[in-house]
């Protein structure tokens, strides 16, 4: 009898390795499917990075200058604003609410280019006047 249970026994403590290496290795398959995916997105995250820089470095002197920034912004205004009031509502760009002054529906063009200039200064991280490549972040745009 006592041999029954010393075999039930490895049986049982058998079956546990064998679940917890399954276990382990479900897991490390998650991880490396994650990993595939977390690098696919910074691949992606990279190209928008890289095209937005293109566009904005009007130059291509490899930085954007505060003057470059505004210059999309203000272009970007100007594409927003379909009926041409000098106006932006919720209706023309969902972020005004964000945008706009208390108590207010919509954004000038002022407004709108002093928002993204506090942007640009916000991703300028060394203060040096120009954005480059390193300090460009996509979501801000």
């Amino acid at each position: 009898m006592f041999t029954t249970l010393v075999f039930a026994a490895s049986c049982a403590n058998q079956n546990k390795k064998k679940s917890t290496a399954k276990k382990i290795d479900q897991e490390s398959v998650n991880l490396k499917k994650n990993a595939v995916h977390e690098e696919a997105q910074d691949t992606v995250m990279f190209n928008k990075k890289l095209q937005l820089f293109k566009k904005l470095d009007l130059n291509k002197d490899n930085k954007i200058s505060e003057k470059e920034y505004l210059t999309m912004a203000s272009e970007k205004f100007d594409q927003l604003d379909k009926n041409h009031d000098g106006k932006l509502t919720v209706e023309e760009f969902d972020l005004v609410s964000t945008m706009a002054s208390k108590g207010k529906d919509y954004v000038t063009k002022p407004e709108f280019i002093a928002h993204y200039k506090e942007k640009f200064l916000s991703m300028d991280k060394n203060k040096d006047g120009y954005v480059t490549m390193e300090e460009l972040d996509v979501r801000e745009n």
